[in-house]
């Protein structure tokens, strides 16, 4: 009889964990609703010929991957809250920089592929080329790291782009493993569209806040002697 109440518990418990995966994810695509409508009439194929309006519709997209970062981060350390709240807690701190962020981080992205593209084609320069190509993938796998920084800590602009890109260049097995995450993520989607869309950020989330924890509490514990 003890037996049967604890596999019930355990069943109950993963599917409260189920549900949050799913809220959060909802959330997450309902504040990228921009991005969603784009793919849906336009097309990820037609992203490289209205990628200035892509990347428009990108901003939104660093204060919801931060609200993800910052919910898992809740529910991988047991927090006993709601998915509702954990999200829209992380999403609406420092709402305001976490857009900041977000957009510079798209013009970044805009400005580097535009030079790439007219050092490549239509005036090619290699050592132009290379440095903006090292200046792109930069930016990009900067990503994880950018957000990861938003969702934990209230820091000015410049050093959260400083921490971030310190972290992707001093950790590159970390940095390595990140873009392993989103490969798999990508991988389950192409796999199971039609379920991975309810839960493809909240998995990859969870994925690259567990992933990144042992840092962050370095992190943690570097500010704190610092304020001490």
């Amino acid at each position: 009889m003890l037996g049967e109440v604890f596999r019930i518990d355990n069943i109950l418990n993963t599917c409260e964990k189920i549900l949050y995966f799913f809220k959060v994810n909802l959330l997450f695509l309902l504040c990228n609703l921009p991005m969603v409508l784009f793919l849906l009439f336009v097309g990820a194929g037609q992203v490289r010929a209205y990628l200035p309006l892509f990347l428009l519709c990108m901003v939104p997209f660093g204060p919801a991957l931060s609200a993800v970062f910052f919910a898992m981060n809740r529910l991988l350390h047991k927090y006993d809250t709601t998915a509702w709240h954990d999200y829209w807690q992380g999403y609406i701190d420092a709402w305001g920089q976490k857009m900041m962020v977000s957009a510079i981080h798209m013009l970044l992205i805009w400005m580097f592929w535009t030079n790439i593209e007219f050092f490549s084609i239509q005036m090619p320069i290699l050592p132009l080329l290379i440095v903006f190509v090292v200046l792109f993938v930069a930016v990009i796998l900067a990503t994880p790291n950018l957000y990861l920084l938003t969702a934990r800590y209230r820091m000015p602009l410049a050093d959260i782009w400083k921490g971030a890109l310190m972290l992707t260049i001093t950790r590159p097995l970390l940095t390595l493993s990140n873009c392993v995450i989103f490969a798999f993520a990508l991988m389950l989607l192409e796999v199971r569209a039609g379920t991975m869309i309810l839960f493809l950020a909240s998995i990859y989330g969870f994925l690259t806040v567990f992933l990144n924890q042992q840092v962050f509490k370095q992190l943690d514990k570097m500010a704190t002697n610092r304020e001490s």
